[in-house]
């Protein structure tokens, strides 16, 4: 299915080239006059050419590219049957495209070949080693359309006979002499490709093969079709970011247009931001989902009133590569309806929904980079990019991801484990902030991680979270993490800046993961701090939020808890202190209000 997918893409994007042709590098043309004489050496073109190619054939010591090759085989006899072989497709082409006698001619004249040899050596642009073609009378002899069809013939006679006979593409399902050895791909060299490309079906390891099937027996797939899906994908992989180690394209089965490209809302074809998060803004972390989503509702509207019927069965195709030895990796392949990518995909954002630390509104839709980074390990002074690290710690777990929101279901618990120890690091290791204070809370975006992650476990059952404060909410854990966060600011308020290391610092890690061994200690340190503060509404309020918790929790603290019963401690913590800055600032403003009335 996905090499039929691609083989499609490039047929309907007009990207199938001809057999036994590849876009090269051309870096010098040999310009030579109409009989034979040498002008000059001219550069080459800045766009790649598609040039005749015999593929893994050229790779061997006999044979070579014919037009575009290396200097060192049609100007020197460095190797003599390379060499050999170059003249003599020159000469059983000649007949079908006379600008190839007259290269013949020029490089079977001795001074002719020294004048280029010394052009080429003098330059200071260029060496032996670098690609030339040719030039006769300023045209460049490998665009000349004439000597096709002897190619096609001349380039099958080299093929040797492996005895395979015709199989069934596993592309096109037309019976076919499939390819022995598949061309590659370029552009995986950033995620661990081969800087001369890779293959995507390789079988030169007898563990490979099965039913003593060797090489294109495993696989058949005839030589057009493999082509074109090398340039499909050649084209994808140019303009598809990469994320945790891989590149990741995807397409459409038909055009949408951009503001309808739902996918680019979860890997945008830019790709990652490399700069250390502390250099980004807040803004740099989000996207703008609505626009997107509000087109896609549009286009899914229209199609289900029977306007643009088409568009309703339009297919979304998602393919991750990365390289590895020689080889593509296929890290993960997904496709389905665009109507229901688009759910998912509003699932996604309605599910990471959450109120912000201040208490008023919500947190901005998080990029999927921004949230990746909140699966990494706290490393301070790290010297290495976050898409390396990312690609080092997160490969496995990203097409886990990525599954999840496109299809909307659950999360892999590690995201919930690595999203926890990002939120004890960061509130264990943190520092005063420009106003001298030590008041501390979970990461927001490590938050959405767990908030999603609960959702999306809990389906079908019992909610425990929302994406503000729930007061309802059935979980002991939840309530647990309110309570720790009305202490921590019972603390605050009572100590003001004489506060230095305060409960967080030293008893979150063990509240998050056993209560019940660390809340009689909080409790009884909560009543101290309670004693210091002066201001009886303030002190009366504190009382009546702890009542109202402890009513709540009874007496049934748990001695551990579980990883989801962690990730509601976390949330509660969290919600419950945006709650509490919430009403502080409300308090604030009216009292502002009042004393502008007084006035």
């Amino acid at each position: 299915m996905m090499l039929t997918e691609l083989y499609r893409y490039a047929l309907k994007n007009n990207l199938a080239a001809r057999p036994g042709f590849k876009l090269k590098t051309i870096k010098a043309y040999i310009s030579l006059s109409a009989d034979g004489k040498f002008i000059a050496i001219d550069p080459g073109p800045a766009e790649k050419v598609l040039c005749p190619d015999l593929g893994a054939l050229a790779n061997g010591t006999t044979k070579c590219n014919i037009l575009v090759e290396k200097a060192t085989y049609p100007l020197t006899e460095d190797n003599p049957k390379k060499h050999a072989f170059f003249f003599d497709a020159l000469r059983s082409g000649s007949g079908a495209e006379p600008m190839f006698a007259v290269v013949l001619k020029a490089l079977e004249t001795p001074a002719t070949v020294e004048a280029i040899t010394s052009a080429i050596n003098m330059s200071g642009k260029y060496k032996m080693t670098d690609a030339v073609g040719f030039k006769v009378d300023g045209k460049p002899v490998e665009r000349s359309t004439r000597y096709y069809d002897w190619w096609d013939e001349f380039r099958a006679s080299q093929i040797p006979d492996n005895n395979v006979g015709k199989k069934r593409c596993m592309i096109t399902g037309d019976l076919t002499k499939p390819l022995a050895t598949v061309p590659k791909v370029s552009g995986l060299l950033p995620v661990g490709g081969h800087s001369s490309g890779d293959a995507l079906i390789c079988f030169d390891k007898a563990a490979f093969c099965s039913y003593e099937l060797e090489q294109a027996q495993n696989a058949p797939v005839s030589e057009e079709a493999m082509a074109a899906v090398n340039s499909a994908l050649n084209e994808l992989i140019a303009k598809a970011p990469k994320l945790s180690g891989a590149k990741w394209i995807h397409w459409y089965q038909s055009p949408v247009r951009p503001e309808e490209d739902l996918l680019e809302l979860i890997i945008p074809r830019m790709g990652e931001r490399e700069t250390e998060e502390e250099e980004q803004t807040y803004d740099d972390l989000t996207v703008n989902v609505q626009l997107a989503l509000n087109a896609a509702d549009r286009l899914v509207e229209s199609a289900r009133n029977g306007e643009y019927p088409e568009r309703l069965t339009n297919r979304y195709y998602l393919l991750s590569l990365s390289g590895a030895s020689g080889r593509i990796m296929v890290r993960s392949w997904s496709q389905g309806s665009y109507e229901e990518l688009y759910e998912s995909v509003k699932s996604w954002f309605d599910d990471l929904r959450l109120i912000l630390p201040s208490g008023k509104g919500m947190c901005k839709p998080p990029k999927l980079f921004a949230l990746n980074v909140r699966l990494l390990k706290i490393q301070k002074n790290s010297k290495k990019k976050l898409s390396e690290r990312m690609a080092e710690e997160l490969s496995a777990v990203e097409p886990q991801i990525i599954q999840s929101i496109v299809h909307n279901t659950p999360l892999p618990d590690t995201i919930a484990a690595r999203a926890l120890q990002y939120i004890r690091s960061d509130m264990l290791t943190s520092t005063e902030d420009d106003k001298g204070s030590r008041e501390v809370y979970p990461d927001p975006l490590a938050c959405q991680w767990l908030k999603i992650w609960l959702l999306r476990k809990q389906k079908g059952g019992i909610e425990t979270v929302k994406e503000e404060l729930n007061l309802e909410s059935p979980s002991i854990a939840y309530h647990m993490g309110r309570m720790i966060a009305v202490f921590a600011d019972i603390q605050a308020r009572a100590m003001g800046p004489d506060l230095k290391t305060g409960v967080i610092q030293r008893y979150y890690a063990a509240a998050c993961t056993g209560p019940a061994l660390v809340i009689g200690q909080l409790s009884r340190l909560s009543q101290h701090h309670l004693a210091k503060i002066e201001n009886r509404y303030l002190k009366e309020w504190y009382l009546s939020l702890l009542g109202e918790i402890s009513e709540k929790i009874g007496n049934n603290v748990p001695t551990t808890l579980t990883l989801e019963q962690q990730s509601e401690f976390a949330l509660g913590y969290y919600q419950q202190r945006a709650a509490i800055v919430a009403e502080r600032t409300a308090t604030k403003e009216t009292q502002k209000e009042t004393k502008i009335e007084e006035a």
